[in-house]
């Protein structure tokens, strides 16, 4: 079962942006801990929220197949049964 989704996905430098595509697959999967060095670097010093997911959302959009955290995402509306008709429109 294929759905259409819709949701906001905040980047870490360019802030939430509006995405949309057909949800192709949700995968939990586990992750070693960060070292301390990664996480207080200079590309997460601005970004106090960040932490990594287990949950990882495989969407095809326009520009392809993308990843997202779920967690990340904030708005989201999830259509079912809808994401088969528009899926050939996205290859």
């Amino acid at each position: 079962m294929k759905s259409l989704l819709l949701f906001t996905y905040k980047q870490p430098l360019k802030g939430p942006r509006f995405r949309w595509g057909v949800l192709c697959n949700r995968r939990d999967t586990y992750k070693h801990p960060l070292a301390w060095s990664t996480i207080r670097g200079p590309y997460r010093a601005h970004d106090p929220e960040f932490q990594r997911s287990r949950n990882i959302d495989t969407v095809l959009t326009i520009d392809g197949p993308k990843a997202f955290y779920h967690e990340r995402q904030g708005f989201r509306l999830r259509v079912p049964f809808l994401g088969w008709a528009i899926e050939p429109f996205l290859k």
